[in-house]
């Protein structure tokens, strides 16, 4: 039974590592392909804004689209005909802006791409919220987005790293795709899960939801206004796709800790804003600026899980999945909006306006983080000195202590025999001497024990 349990989990994880993964992947690539096809057309700068600047805005509408869908119609966010008309959109779009000649055409074909891809990333990412428990979320996260990083510079270095500049880099975006509808074949409408009372009354309220929307916006404006190398440049002095590789190394490092511990993940997060100042002190410096890449790329693997995560547990608290990719959302207004802004100002003013921006993002990211984790801690802490109280009242051991624990928070054998990762008898034996040595006959009773006690105190 354990096995089989355990078996199911792995399997869940896997897949979703892979769905995430392989949607990253080939929708990074065609955002890359029509990226580059641009620069045949127009000046680094312009394709800067464009990329980085509308095509950003346009993600963060079709993630708004799928937001709304799940609030108002979950059954048609959640089932898999608006990702697979989406990636047929995706892939045609790619294809109109690698074999067009005419610059309006692949700019209008671009901002429907990328739409779509908001589209596409909402679902995809929505279902961390509502099929991955919270301490697996960062590592699936973090391993999907890992391997979109990694299968993008494997895919850029044919023809001599120029593959994504040719005409052949769309058909592997098209057989990417195709890739993907085989994994989105077994993707199932998520469960709808009883919006219960206490979810609403101990969770969180609608104050801490706009605070995390700001931070999460300010920490990318910050990151964008900062670390803005333009965009003409980067083909002879940094190779962009390898930077990724330490990207992926960032995620997966990122998840570990997230997993571990949201706090952590949060520090390293605000961390993370210390690489745009010194991307500003780099100059015209090479060899800085593919050093500041390649740090940067590995420690903002914390800021990118973070701003997912944030949302995916608030969503996953309150039991409303349209809230799971708002995080996404404020981040690419956020990026958008420094592109622009890193367009206007250099030097001295830009030094400034990112001072400012940093001092706000501080006061504000302490204050979320009070909000979200502060009061977390206190709670566990009180849990956990309850429960060793009611423990040692009745002289339980350390494995009936663990087993307790998880038959008052409601778990059946089953449950707490793949939690503990041991077999379902073992946890009828511990089960029954709790019973013995608190001399009750039933869970309910047990908890309701243990309540009332609490309860005095």
């Amino acid at each position: 039974m354990k096995n089989g349990v355990m078996h199911i989990e792995e399997n869940k994880y896997l897949y979703f590592i892979a769905l995430i993964g392989f949607g990253f992947l080939w929708t990074g690539t065609a955002y890359i392909v029509q990226s580059y096809r641009l620069l045949h057309f127009l000046e680094g700068e312009t394709v800067n804004l464009l990329v980085c600047g509308m095509y950003y805005v346009c993600q963060a509408f079709g993630i708004g689209i799928v937001s709304f869908l799940f609030t108002k119609h979950s059954m048609i966010a959640g089932d898999r005909i608006l990702p697979f008309w989406t990636t047929i959109i995706i892939v045609a779009c790619t294809a109109t802006a690698v074999f067009s000649t005419s610059l309006s055409i692949i700019i209008i074909s671009g901002l429907l791409m990328n739409i779509s891809i908001g589209v596409l990333s909402g679902c995809y990412l929505t279902r961390l919220a509502t099929d991955i428990p919270q301490q697996r979320r960062g590592i699936v996260f973090g391993a999907a987005y890992a391997f979109g990083s990694i299968g993008t510079w494997l895919l850029s270095l044919p023809m001599g790293t120029k593959f994504l500049w040719s005409s052949f880099s769309f058909y592997a975006v098209a057989i990417l795709a195709a890739g993907s509808l085989i994994l989105l074949r077994h993707l199932s409408c998520p469960i709808k899960k009883e919006n219960k009372p206490e979810q609403q009354a101990t969770g969180f309220d609608n104050k801490i939801i706009y605070l995390a929307a700001a931070v999460l916006f300010l920490l990318s404006l910050q990151n964008t206004l900062g670390f803005s190398f333009p965009l003409k440049n980067t083909p002879g002095n940094v190779y962009i796709e390898f930077t990724r590789t330490f990207y992926a190394l960032g995620l997966i490092i990122a998840g570990l800790v997230s997993d571990k511990s949201r706090r952590w993940g949060a520090i390293c997060c605000l961390a993370a804003l210390a690489f745009p100042f010194a991307a500003l002190t780099l100059g015209n410096s090479v060899f800085g600026e593919s050093i500041m890449w390649m740090a940067a790329y590995l420690f903002l693997g914390f800021w990118s899980a973070y701003r997912i995560l944030v949302f995916s547990d608030i969503s996953a608290k309150r039991g409303l999945p349209g809230l799971a990719v708002v995080g996404l959302l404020a981040g690419r207004l956020g990026e958008a909006t420094g592109t622009l802004g890193a367009s206007f100002l250099t030097g001295i003013p830009l030094v400034l306006v990112s001072g400012i921006v940093f001092a706000l993002v501080i006061v504000l990211f302490f204050s979320l983080y009070q909000k979200l984790y502060s009061t977390i801690v206190n709670v566990e802490e009180m849990e956990k000195q309850r429960l060793l109280e009611y423990a040692n009242r009745f002289n339980l051991s350390p494995r009936e202590q663990e087993i307790f624990n998880l038959i008052v928070q409601g778990m059946s054998n089953t449950e707490i025999a793949g939690a503990l990762f041991i077999t379902e008898s073992t946890v009828k034996f511990h089960a029954g001497n709790i019973f013995k040595k608190t001399g009750f006959s039933s869970r309910s009773a047990l908890i309701a024990d243990f309540k009332l006690r609490n309860s005095i105190i």
